[in-house]
């Protein structure tokens, strides 16, 4: 007897799993500095989102491009593609603080 046929495995999308931890690197200290900074006695901590903002900014252009690259990538092997589109939402969240600051939105 001959055994039944494997199925093929498809790709792991490797560019969205970097994506989504390159996310999680600056995510998370900024995150923990926003919730710190609403405890009345810890309000000297919102300095550090004066050097955290250019980084956020930086690291949102970096995810969005590897989420991107692992879209492409996914697409065209016909793989997975949820890491990516995970680390695309997580770019793009990455942008809003720093785009809210840049942008004047006077009316």
């Amino acid at each position: 007897m001959t055994p039944p046929p494997v199925a093929a495995r498809r790709p792991a999308d490797v560019l969205g799993i970097v994506a989504v931890i390159l996310s999680a690197v600056l995510l998370l200290p900024t995150l923990f500095v926003y919730l710190v900074g609403l405890i009345p006695e810890m309000n000297a901590i919102w300095w550090l989102g004066i050097i955290l903002l250019p980084l956020l900014f930086v690291d949102g252009v970096i995810v969005i491009v590897l989420a991107v690259i692992g879209l492409i990538v996914a697409v065209r092997r016909g793989g997975r593609r949820v890491w990516s589109m995970v680390a695309l939402g997580l770019g793009i969240l990455m942008l809003v603080p720093a785009l809210l600051v840049l942008v004047p939105w006077s009316s």
